[in-house]
């Protein structure tokens, strides 16, 4: 079986070393590099020869631009109106030289809803004509936003040095999330220009919609249009630069064709001067200390137009940090979050250490443990993939994971194990090493028959004067070449022992080498348990990719579980009468610092995965939290089963039985003969008087002291009254 399995792992590894790593680049023929030039030619000529505002009248000659396309171009104007209004209301009251962020590298989020507009039936796409080198298994086009409102989330990055007076080449990165999108949502990739007085327009670019070129037609006015050109002149060369002369477009397969979008954005005003604004953005890019504060977020208004699908996305506000302020709340999240892992560490190692007897690990739930390992398992994987995409926390992230790995590897499943040995594997293990024994035992029994003796002269019979027990008898004493013993200092080669042959009789007798180690099962129970964790983090990860509705339902059910950790823990005190299981110290404490993190999300608008804040959430999810260490609180004081009828549960054992001065009513649990009457009264007790025979003093067998136990008197028995006693000790 090993043969083949190595064979094919070598097929894989060869396959994988010899892949290649790229398509390699086809080299096209003559007529391709004629085309390949003539759509050159028509880039520049659109870029440097048009005039602004001719495009929804005349069009250009280029991919989707063109009149007969069927672009719903005669919105485009509808759609700059839209934008340039968004950019007054932004700035009403405010100077037209009020600071605005010239670096925008960062990430904004912002509600969007959807802008009711006239499209033009007569106007229809041929994607035959317009991209005959793809091939669409659906007709129906992705990223056609019909809902009427949802959550944008646009990613700028900008290229080049920051400027006050220059414009610069912007990357976005748009996702459309509503209720018909995808769990990650449309995801699109633009390119565009940012000027210095904070407008950004951007564009998508395909091979049905050759917008690069006319992306100057896109501004809101002459000044733009010229100073776009200068940017994408530059842009444009490096894009032809890098197809490579003869290059061939080859033909590809897609599931779906995408609508194109335009974004107009317009930065806000922000708080204070020029002066300050410029420091912070120095500050930032170079910290050297500067004392600036909390730097304020970026925001901006947001207008999405598809020419294609002939939708208006409006979104008043979007606003998110800068990639440095990000990167700097990331860190310090990442460091408070490796404290709570410390502390969490440092309450459970005290916990174990209070539950060291197996009469203290009979009382914990270890469901309640498998809970709390399956959210650090699950935190643990998360920290993981934070490492593997933002580098900028590394170090203070690799310090978090290690000690989520500690928490949950080292101390978390091996008290798991602990608890399980005693509640669940200590009856197995104590009846396999009851057949250990007994196989034991049966092996070192010899058999019946006449043992063998040593032989002497006169070959005599052996002796028949063994034991009632079958026991061989003792061998005889060595002796000399005279027949007389040997002196007790003499040396005397050992005597090899009889062959013993073992002859089961009962097949059912499990031997030693049938019984099954306890590492068995601890490899099982570490088995299953990362099992699960793999199987649930997957199953999280699938849930990423699912819908709003089941995502949220899928999410809401994993967190009540994980605030639902403290319930086990009050099953377990009902069904087995006991209460102090866990330290008051572990129970805040972990409560604390596991909600603390969570109920982040939930709170914090401005929280780092721009998660939808739900204060009402999160109020829930606190109430149930203490509800349940509430509940624990009163099982300890006033009796693990007080919420519940005890016909519901099992009987217990009473620790604190009521004792009666009366030979008659029963011994005391440490005797079964001694009786209350026949211990001494105890008349004070810390300098408080005491009725007659209110309290009894036993001589105790195993500490050897005086025991002080309060007992009722026979004529109180007989009232039916309750007494009164000091309960203390």
């Amino acid at each position: 079986m090993e043969s083949p399995r190595f064979t094919l792992l070598l097929i894989l590894l060869l396959f994988i070393f010899f892949s290649p790593d790229q398509t390699s680049v086809h080299y096209s023929t003559q007529d391709d590099r004629d085309r390949l030039a003539v759509e050159k030619e028509q880039d520049f000529d659109a870029l440097t020869h048009s005039k602004y505002g001719e495009l929804p009248s005349k069009g250009l000659n280029l991919t989707g631009l063109r009149l007969e396309d069927g672009y719903q171009l005669q919105l485009l104007p509808v759609a700059q109106d839209l934008t340039r209004q968004q950019q007054v209301d932004s700035w009403y009251g405010f100077d037209r030289l009020a600071p605005v962020y010239h670096d925008i590298n960062g990430e904004v989020r912002g509600d969007f809803r959807f802008v009711e507009v006239q499209k033009d039936p007569q106007r229809s796409l041929n994607l035959t004509e317009l991209d005959p080198g793809t091939e669409f298994f659906h007709p129906r086009f992705d990223r056609n936003v019909t809902d009427q409102n949802g959550q944008l989330t646009i990613e700028l990055k900008e290229k080049g040095t920051p400027s006050r007076y220059l414009p610069r080449e912007v990357k976005a990165s748009i996702s459309i999330f509503s209720d018909s999108s995808p769990g990650n949502g449309w995801d699109a990739r633009l390119a565009g220009v940012h000027f210095p007085s904070g407008a950004i327009v951007l564009t998508t670019s395909s091979r049905k919609w050759n917008a690069l070129p006319a992306l100057p037609h896109l501004t809101l006015n002459q000044e733009e249009f010229d100073r776009s050109r200068i940017i994408m002149n530059t842009s444009l060369t490096n894009i032809w630069n890098t197809i490579g002369q003869g290059a061939a477009a080859d033909p590809s397969l897609e599931a779906a064709p995408k609508c194109e979008l335009i974004v107009w954005m317009h930065q806000k005003p922000l708080l204070g001067s020029n002066v300050y604004i410029e420091e912070i953005e120095e500050e930032l890019r170079n910290p050297d200390g500067a004392p600036i504060g909390q730097p304020p977020p970026m925001a901006f208004t947001a207008l999405v137009f598809s020419p294609d699908c002939g939708y208006i996305l409006r979104a008043d506000t979007v606003f998110g940090p800068k990639a440095e302020s990000y990167s700097d709340l990331v860190r310090h999240l990442t460091a408070a979050f490796a404290l709570i892992l410390v502390a969490q560490i440092v309450l459970l190692k005290r916990q174990t250490e209070r539950c060291a007897t197996p009469s203290t690990r009979s009382r914990v739930s270890y469901h309640t443990f498998v809970i709390s390992a399956f959210s650090d398992g699950l935190t643990f994987f998360a920290l993981i993939g934070l490492l593997a995409v933002d580098t900028s926390v590394f170090l203070l992230g690799g310090v978090a994971a290690f000690l989520c790995c500690i928490h949950v590897a080292f101390l978390e499943v091996k008290f798991i194990f602990d608890i399980w040995t005693v509640q669940v594997g200590d009856p197995a293990n104590a009846e396999r090493e009851r057949q250990r024994r007994t196989a034991a035992a049966n092996s070192n029994t010899p058999p019946t028959a006449n043992s063998t003796t040593t032989e002497t002269a006169n070959a005599q019979p052996p002796s028949n004067t063994q034991t009632e027990n079958n026991n061989p008898p003792a061998p005889p004493p060595p002796l000399s070449e005279a027949g007389l013993p040997l002196p007790a200092t003499a040396r005397t080669s050992p005597t090899p022992p009889p062959t013993i042959i073992n002859l089961p009789t009962d097949p059912t007798i499990t031997t030693t080498n049938d019984i099954v180690p306890p590492r068995t099962t601890f490899i099982s129970l570490y088995s299953k348990f990362y099992f699960a964790l793999l199987n649930l983090m997957f199953f999280t990860l699938w849930s990423s990719s699912w819908s709003p509705t089941p995502r949220h339902i899928y999410h809401s059910l994993l967190v009540f579980a994980f605030f639902s950790l403290w319930l086990p823990q009050i099953y377990r005190n009902t069904m087995r009468n006991c209460r102090k299981a866990l330290t008051w110290e572990y129970v805040l404490g972990s409560s604390v610092l596991r909600a603390v993190p969570i109920l982040y999300w939930f709170l914090d608008d401005r929280n780092v995965l721009y998660a939808t804040t739900n204060p009402t959430t999160a109020l829930v999810l606190g109430s149930w939290l203490v509800v349940q260490i509430v509940v624990l609180a009163v099982q300890q004081f006033s009796g693990p089963r007080i919420f519940v009828p005890d016909s519901w549960c099992p009987a217990a054992y009473d620790y604190h039985p009521v004792l009666y001065d009366d030979l008659e009513a029963g011994g005391l649990p440490i005797g079964e003969i001694t009786s209350a009457s026949e211990g001494k009264d105890a008349d004070r007790k810390d300098g408080v008087v005491l009725a007659a025979g209110a309290r009894k003093l036993f001589d105790c067998a195993i500490c050897m002291n005086e025991i002080d136990v309060p007992v009722v008197s026979k004529d109180e028995k007989r009232q039916g009254g309750a007494v009164s006693v000091w309960m203390g000790g």
